[in-house]
C-alpha cells in the first residue's frame, strides 16, 4: 500500500481542525466547520505501525444578520458577526495489527481557540452592541478507535468514534467561551475509493452528532448529520488538486430554545477546493494540505467562509 496514504491518513475524520461547526444549536455553533470534517483518505488506516503528528490552523468568519435571534450561553442576541482561529496540535498512534484486511489507529487533538463575537444583546427594551473575544485551550477531543477494513487495494471503509470532553472554560451570559459546555458523541463512517489509472481519489464520510444538555442553560442541542465528499486528483511530482462538498443537516429540534425560536433547527451546505501535496523527508513523510469551504443555502447558523491549512508528519 502506497506510504503516502499513511501521510494523509493523520486527519482521519476527526480533523482536529474541524474544531467549530457554525450551526443551529445553541450559540449558532457546533462542533466541525463546513467541509472540514473530511480528510484525504479518510477510509484508510494503513498497515504500518507508529506515531503521527499534524497541526495547522483553521480561519472561519461568518455572520447570523437580518435581525434573527440567536441563543448564546443563556443570552438571546442578534445581528452575530463572529471570527473564529483554530490551531490544533494532534496525535494518531497506528497499531500493529496481525491481519491485512483490518487496522486499527487512536487520536487525540488539543485545540486552541481564539474566538471574537459581535452581537446585539438585549437589555430589557434596550438593545446593546457587544463584543467579547478570548484565547485558550478548547475542548479537547478523542477518537478511542478507527477501524479500517480493506477490500481491496482500492477500496477502503472505515467506522470511528469520537467524543468531545467540556474540558475548557465556561461562563453563562458570555458571548464568547472555550467550551461548548457539553459532552459530543460522533459516530461516523468513512469510504475511500482510488482509481488507480488516473490516481485520483473519491473519499465520503457520514458522522451523526449527538450532544448532551447544557446544564448551564438547560439547553438541548439537536441531532446533527454531516454528509462530505471530496475527490483529489494528483501528479507524479506530488501535487494534487480536487474539491470538496459538504451537507450538514439538523434533523431534529433543539430542546430549551425560547418559543419565537420555533426549535431553531437548521442546515448549511458547503462547496471549495484543495490542494495537497506530499513528500519524503529523510525516512518521515511529510504531507501538506489547504482548503477553502464557502457555505451557501444557509438556514437559521453562522454562514461564511473556512480556511485551513494543515501539515502532517509520519514518523
Amino acid at each position: 500500500m502506497n506510504t503516502r496514504i499513511t501521510v494523509n491518513l493523520v486527519g482521519l475524520t476527526v480533523l482536529a481542525f474541524s474544531v467549530t461547526r457554525a450551526f443551529a444549536v445553541e450559540g449558532g455553533l457546533g462542533r466541525p466547520i463546513s467541509g472540514m470534517s473530511i480528510a484525504p483518505f479518510a477510509g484508510v488506516v494503513p498497515p504500518e505501525p507508529g506515531l503521527a503528528v499534524l497541526t495547522g490552523d483553521t480561519y472561519y468568519e461568518g455572520s447570523i444578520g437580518g435581525g434573527r435571534t440567536v441563543p448564546i450561553a443563556g443570552l438571546l442576541v442578534a445581528n452575530v458577526d463572529m471570527k473564529a482561529s483554530f490551531t490544533p496540535i494532534t496525535l494518531l498512534y497506528i497499531w500493529n495489527t496481525p491481519t491485512k484486511e483490518w487496522n486499527f489507529a487512536s487520536v487525540v487533538s488539543f485545540p486552541l481557540a481564539w474566538l471574537q463575537v459581535k452581537a446585539d444583546v438585549s437589555l430589557g427594551l434596550l438593545s446593546l452592541r457587544k463584543t467579547d473575544s478570548i484565547f485558550g485551550l478548547f475542548d479537547l477531543a478523542f477518537t478511542p478507535i478507527v477501524a479500517s477494513h480493506h477490500f481491496s487495494q482500492t477500496d477502503h471503509l472505515a467506522f470511528d468514534f469520537t467524543f468531545w470532553a467540556p474540558t475548557g472554560s465556561y461562563q453563562k451570559g458570555k458571548l464568547v467561551n472555550l467550551s461548548q459546555n457539553t459532552w459530543t458523541f460522533i459516530p461516523g463512517v468513512a469510504y475511500t475509493k482510488i482509481l488507480p489509472e488516473a490516481n485520483i481519489e473519491l473519499t465520503g464520510i457520514w458522522d451523526m452528532e449527538f450532544d448532551t444538555e447544557d446544564r448551564a442553560t438547560h439547553y438541548q442541542n439537536g441531532i446533527l448529520s454531516d454528509l462530505e465528499v471530496l475527490a483529489i486528483k494528483r501528479f507524479k511530482n506530488g501535487l494534487g488538486i480536487g474539491f470538496v462538498e459538504s451537507w450538514i443537516q439538523q434533523v431534529n429540534d433543539d430542546e430549551g430554545a425560547p418559543p419565537a425560536l420555533n426549535g431553531f433547527s437548521g442546515r448549511a451546505f458547503g462547496i471549495g477546493p484543495i490542494v495537497t501535496y506530499s513528500t519524503k523527508l529523510g525516512k518521515s513523510h511529510l504531507d501538506f494540505s489547504a482548503r477553502w469551504i464557502h457555505d451557501f443555502d444557509v438556514a437559521k447558523r453562522v454562514a461564511g467562509d473556512g480556511f485551513n491549512f494543515t501539515v502532517s508528519l509520519k514518523f
